[in-house]
């Protein structure tokens, strides 16, 4: 998530029915249809809903203290290898300039943004999906794995590892969290014992849940590489599934089993990597929690709308909460 500062930023621009100004200044650099963009939503990117010649598509862009171009054209390329190899993913489309990012200064800041093409489909909610459906999705992460092994700019410096996510959580979870740092160098140190070969470690999306894919018949389609990272596949499967494995971990869950035989049909998945899920929930946990932590950044000596009061309320509650989880021998 963007620091909340940058948020209250732009979205105080937003009116009553969605638009910005500073969201269609962006969106002047791409051919669209004239006041069709309505906010979508704001989370590590501001996205907007519009349109282009009657098709939707979506503004997403950054301040370029949270992500760099450089990220972003690493990003762009990769879908551009994945939908040339076969895999259906949300694609840039090009600007008046023909570039995939522009970067765009306004009085608020400057900002990278891309302009991606909307899929076909309908989106679900995890109740909604039956043995079948959690198959489905397991065969498109296990297919996008099986892509992503020979992508050739896997080793793009532009891509961060695990290591840089802990680096990350080192740096952002505060001092007086002793619980939280024990829990930081306890994950370290058992993520550095794993196996990394190209069965087991390499690309992934790292954000492989409901709200970025689209179903079309039984298609998948893919949304949001921008936290696309080197880690260990199974760490995908760990974050895509967190909200199975909300009241805790059951490698035994035909959800969870559905979803694994669908994977395997096209990516090696053995006894092992499955056995370090519950590792990798921790990992993401604490990214999280790390990423919250860098996202309270309100100044306290101001009033604030009621939405970004909650907020911040339930942020600070869920930072809470995770703390309490680690202080707590039972869990």
């Amino acid at each position: 998530m963007m620091r909340l500062s940058t948020m209250w930023k732009i979205d105080r621009t937003v009116d009553a029915e969605g638009r910005s100004p500073i969201a269609e200044r962006i969106l002047e650099n791409w051919a669209h249809d004239r006041g069709s963009a309505r906010h979508f939503r704001s989370s590590a990117n501001f996205v907007y809903a519009c349109r282009r010649q009657g098709h939707g598509c979506y503004l997403r862009f950054a301040d370029s203290t949270e992500r760099s171009r450089a990220a972003i054209e690493a990003e762009i390329a990769l879908l551009g290898w994945l939908a040339a190899a076969g895999v259906e993913v949300a694609g840039a489309i090009p600007s008046r300039r023909g570039t995939s990012v522009e970067t765009v200064v306004t009085e608020l800041g400057t900002f990278h943004a891309v302009l991606f093409a909307g899929l076909e489909g309908r989106q679900f909610e995890i109740a909604d999906l039956d043995a079948p459906r959690f198959r489905e999705w397991g065969a498109a992460l296990g297919r996008l794995h099986a892509a992503l092994r020979d992508f050739p700019g896997s080793g793009s410096s532009a891509r961060g590892t695990w290591r840089d996510h802990v680096e990350f959580a080192r740096a952002h979870v505060p001092t007086g969290q002793p619980a939280v740092r024990q829990e930081l160098d306890r994950i370290e140190t058992l993520l550095s014992a794993l196996p990394a070969n190209r069965d087991t470690y390499g690309l992934i999306h790292f954000d492989f849940e409901l709200d970025n894919l689209y179903w079309h018949d039984h298609a998948v389609g893919i949304l949001d590489f921008d936290d696309c990272s080197h880690h260990w596949y199974a760490a995908d499967i760990a974050f895509a599934l967190r909200d199975l494995f909300a009241d805790g971990v059951d490698l035994g869950d035909p959800s969870f089993r559905a979803f694994v035989r669908g994977y395997t049909e096209h990516s090696p998945l053995d006894d092992e990597q499955i056995s370090h899920i519950p590792l990798f929930l921790r990992f993401v946990n604490l990214v999280v929690y790390a990423r919250i932590a860098r996202g309270l950044d309100l100044p306290r000596d101001q009033d604030y709308p009621e939405w970004l009061e909650a907020l911040d309320r339930r942020l600070r509650h869920r930072m809470a909460a995770y703390t309490a989880s680690l202080e707590d021998p039972r869990s």
